[in-house]
């Protein structure tokens, strides 16, 4: 019997047995003859001449994965073929079976039927997925067709809407403070920083899960009709913040030589941004943990210390010559300027040398290293994913080291993330707890002590001053920023570090050059990190 179909039916009694048609698809028929017998018989019928073999033929051609067969069957074969194509993309992998329920008897003259049938979509990874739809099936002449219509797949589907399968990761994840994921590609920091992280937070692997969404015309969610949830056992936070990171990274970038960036929010601690070029790379943890000379920038802690004795206030005159003798140390100003006697705060922001090696000679040994502890200098501390030196500040012997201690040469040493969190000291009047993993409490080993408010308050005006009228001009337009440069001789005393150190609004920020030449190399440097921010 070539061009016919043999159909095995059982009557009598709802469902009939399973029989396979096409690649997975599981077809259950009923008798669509109200007069047949309880008895099984063999009878040949042309295919879809009843709504029983119309459902079949569908189920049959999209469970094979053949779309515009199955769209065929159809009595509106143009929308069914983009839309069962949308869904069957959308699916992914997973396999289509449908199981055919009981057709209902049907007239001579009936011009639709209704047939049921369970689906089963077996998902990437070999879950079950099953749920019940039905098919209306119309008269079309001497055929029958399934009627068209986006719920034929799913009950929840409407016109232009489609299933779509999407995998859901279980990995946890590096986030930055925006709870945005930290890209891996953001520059030489990432060698310094993001394995330490790593180390610190051990996997991040997880149990993935999976939805299944209605999505609409442009592939957007509208709904999720099926979900197994993602286990995800652990995400961390980095305090980075992205734009303050590239802004830094950028900035030193543009350095040929050693150059580092550490940022700091002043109120929290938290670390926005640790930027070293590939020349400091090269060499090691230029930006947090290699000691450089200060050179002026710890002219902050010798005004302090000067403004807790009460021997002087900003507005105090003092003198400031080209070069003086203190004790048995001749200390000149760069290029020996002079101002004459000026206010305290003016000799500040010109950084002149003459002054403050006379005030740092008459204070005790021990005097900068306690005052330098409340800018956080010499404190220590364990932040969770990096190792940090904050610097060094030993007692002097004698008045020729108190006078180089004074102005942040002799035996001061500190780094970008030390200078940092004394800026930070100055904005708020307190040193902040340093911290790079949000859900990893930062171990103070050795805690700063606290900053009188009167020094801070002295200080601001002074650091502001070194921008509007000092040695930071250059930074005038780039909003409320304060700070103090620094040029550091090392070596012989023929080379010098660059240092720009300063806060603006709640970012406190330190700039370091190494052998830059002078402080104009890392005011620079500043200006282009500011510019975009």
């Amino acid at each position: 019997m070539q061009g016919r179909t043999r159909r095995l039916v059982l009557v009598g009694g709802g469902l009939a047995a399973a029989v396979v048609i096409g690649i997975g698809a599981s077809v259950v028929w009923g008798s669509d003859d109200p007069s047949a017998g309880s008895a099984a018989f063999e009878a040949e019928e042309p295919a879809s001449t009843t709504p029983g073999t119309a459902a079949q033929d569908f189920v049959a051609a999209f469970s094979a994965g053949d779309v515009a067969k199955a769209a065929a069957t159809t009595d509106a074969e143009q929308p069914a073929t983009a839309a069962l194509g949308r869904s069957r993309t959308g699916m992914s992998t997973s396999a289509f079976t449908a199981r055919v329920g009981a057709v209902p008897a049907v007239g001579a003259e009936a011009a639709s039927a209704t047939v049921p049938a369970d689906v089963t979509w077996t998902l990437p990874g070999g879950t079950p997925w099953q749920y019940q739809t039905s098919f209306e099936v119309r008269r079309d002449g001497g055929k029958w067709r399934v009627h068209w219509t986006p719920a034929v797949l799913h009950p929840a589907l409407v016109e232009g809407q489609a299933l779509k399968f999407v995998p859901v990761s279980g990995q946890g994840a590096l986030l930055d403070r925006d709870g945005k994921p930290l890209p891996e590609d953001t520059g030489a920091y990432a060698k310094a920083v993001l394995p330490g992280v790593r180390s610190e937070i051990g996997t991040v692997d997880g149990k993935p899960g999976w939805k299944v969404l209605v999505v609409d015309a442009a592939d957007a969610p509208v709904s999720t009709v099926q979900e197994k949830k993602a286990v995800v056992t652990q995400s961390a936070t980095v305090t980075l913040d992205k734009a303050v990171q590239d802004a830094a990274q950028a900035a030193v970038d543009g350095v040929p030589q050693e150059a580092a960036i550490v940022a700091i929010d002043t109120g929290s601690g938290e670390i926005l941004a640790v930027a070293q070029n590939a020349a400091a790379t090269a060499t090691g943890p230029v930006a947090l943990g290699y000691l450089h000379e200060p050179g002026s920038t710890f002219k902050m802690v010798t005004a302090a210390a000067a403004l807790e004795d009460g021997a002087v206030t900003a507005d105090t005159p003092v003198e400031c010559p080209g070069e003086a003798v203190v004790g048995t140390r001749k200390i000149p100003n760069e290029g020996r300027f002079a101002l004459g006697t000026v206010p305290l705060r003016q000799a500040f922001a010109q950084s002149c040398n003459t002054t403050f090696g006379k005030l740092a000679g008459e204070m005790s040994g021990t005097e900068l290293t306690a005052t330098a502890k409340q800018f956080g200098i010499g404190a220590d501390y364990d932040v969770a994913g990096i190792s940090t030196n904050t610097g060094k500040v030993p007692a002097a012997a004698d008045v020729a080291e108190r006078v180089e201690n004074g102005i942040g040469q002799g035996r001061v040493q500190t780094t970008p993330f030390g200078m940092a969190l004394a800026a930070a000291t100055v904005a708020t009047g307190r040193t902040p707890v340093p911290k790079l993993i949000r859900e990893i409490p930062t171990k103070v080993n050795t805690a700063p002590t606290p900053l009188p408010a009167a020094a801070a308050e002295a200080l601001r005006p002074m650091m502001r001053e070194v921008v509007t009228g000092g040695t930071a001009t250059a930074l005038g337009g780039f909003g409320p920023v304060s700070g103090k440069t620094g040029t550091a001789q090392f070596g012989d005393g023929t080379h010098a570090h660059g240092w720009f150190v300063g806060y603006r609004d709640t970012m406190a920020f330190a700039v370091l050059v190494v052998d830059g030449g002078s402080s104009k190399a890392a005011v620079g440097v500043t200006a282009t990190f500011l510019g975009p921010l």
